[in-house]
């Protein structure tokens, strides 16, 4: 059977990794995992010149290969990868192709993360046989364990990946269309202001959604004299016009007149016409900020995530054919990400299975996930069976935020 091209210079070489010198492998073996996370983690704890990949026929499909090959030529266009198929179900067959490559690779070291179980036995068999030199890592710490006990033998490694590089390994495509990329610039002052609309929503409660409809719908239909101006009816507006009259007093509206039956005014700038022009990115953007606030308890976050389901855009004219998602807010914490569902006014069960089903698709089993509610759920029955529910699919209810501190709600996140 062909494995894999001998490596000249020896096996180890000392690589400068995390502030100190280690001993890195120079070629590893991976037993290949349904978790695209556990397929990838060698590669970025030790930076080998070779990974060699083995697997079963039915689970190491072309697909998941070529998700490992495009990050690889993102992060590590240098090293070298092997995939190497064996019968799912004949054990002699696994002995001998494993026996095969120890002979090539004196030296070379297994992964133990992930795996079927036949191939784990085959590891075992000839681990009664010959020394070999076997690893797991600890996905969360990224600390290597001994495999004969729980010793720790080497230092804590946290594994840096991007929300992007996730949605790439389970196989989509974060597009350009994401809010962070092309929507949302977050410099200190929109971050401010972010936190002075989101005191005044709190203070609108349930009428903050009504009335940002009201004002949005008007706009779109009337005509301007002014141009960045926008001319309403003040009877139109109704109670709405409160809401204006406050995001002048807060300075939200760069000017702002009043003249017999209409109002005249224009926005601070196109940020914020956009959190009025759609009320529930107000919400969104408030969880962004707190949890971004300190810039170090998530290792990555985006808001508005627009995610191409296979990660192929096709006819740009015709978008039909791509199948999309999208996600208001996502955290990396680790290699877990952490995905987020606001919701300013009522969810219901379809807002549940949404989100469960693009947690598992990109992140698997590390997939974190949480529904974010402005307002408090009730008692009623309808609603118990709904957390129930949520419970069951182990997605967080966040509930009542309008009457949380920003300190009550990054707790609660930093949990999920």
């Amino acid at each position: 059977m062909n494995h894999c091209k001998s490596i000249r210079g020896g096996y180890f070489c000392n690589s400068f990794i995390g502030g100190s010198y280690m001993e890195r492998t120079k070629a590893i073996v991976k037993f290949f995992s349904q978790e695209p996370i556990e397929n990838v983690m060698v590669m970025m704890k030790y930076m080998p010149e070779r990974v060699i990949f083995l697997g079963h026929k039915d689970n190491m499909i072309t697909k998941q290969i070529r998700d490992i090959e495009q990050f690889r030529d993102h992060k590590y266009p240098d090293m070298e990868l092997e995939f190497i198929e064996v019968p799912k179900d004949d054990l002699d067959n696994i002995i001998g192709t494993l026996a095969g490559i120890i002979r090539e690779y004196p030296g070379i070291r297994f992964a133990l993360t992930g795996g079927s179980e036949m191939l784990l036995i085959a590891l075992g068999c000839i681990s009664a046989r010959m020394e070999v030199s076997k690893l797991r890592i600890d996905p969360f710490t990224g600390k290597e364990i001994d495999v004969r006990g729980s010793k720790v033998i080497t230092s804590d490694y946290h594994f840096n990946i991007s929300i992007a590089e996730d949605i790439m390994l389970h196989g989509g495509l974060l597009t350009k269309e994401t809010g962070s990329i092309s929507e949302w610039k977050f410099t200190d002052q929109f971050r401010e202001d972010i936190r002075i609309m989101w005191d005044l929503c709190r203070r609108y409660r349930g009428d903050w959604n009504k009335h940002c409809g009201v004002i949005d719908e008007l706009r779109k239909n009337t005509p301007n004299q002014r141009e960045g101006w926008s001319e309403l009816y003040i009877n139109q507006l109704g109670d709405a016009i409160r809401l204006l009259r406050d995001l002048y007093e807060i300075g939200m509206l760069k000017d702002y007149e009043e003249h017999g039956k209409k109002v005249m005014f224009r926005f601070k700038n196109n940020q914020i016409k956009k959190i009025i022009a759609k009320a529930g990115n107000m919400l969104e953007l408030h969880v962004y900020e707190v949890a971004t606030r300190e810039g170090y308890l998530f290792s990555d976050a985006v808001i508005g995530a627009h995610i191409d389901w296979d990660g192929e855009v096709h006819d740009t004219m015709n978008q039909g054919y791509d199948t999309m998602n999208e996600i208001d807010v996502i955290l990396m914490k680790q290699v877990c990400p952490i995905f987020i569902s606001c919701k300013s006014g009522k969810a219901g069960g379809s807002a549940l299975h949404e989100l469960e089903t693009v947690s598992r698709k990109f992140g698997g089993k590390y997939a974190r996930k949480a529904l974010v509610l402005a307002r408090a759920c009730d008692n009623t029955t309808g609603t118990m069976f709904f957390k129930q529910r949520a419970r069951d699919m182990h997605i967080w209810i966040i509930d009542d935020v309008f009457r949380m501190s920003d300190e009550q709600l990054l707790n609660k996140l930093k949990r999920i």
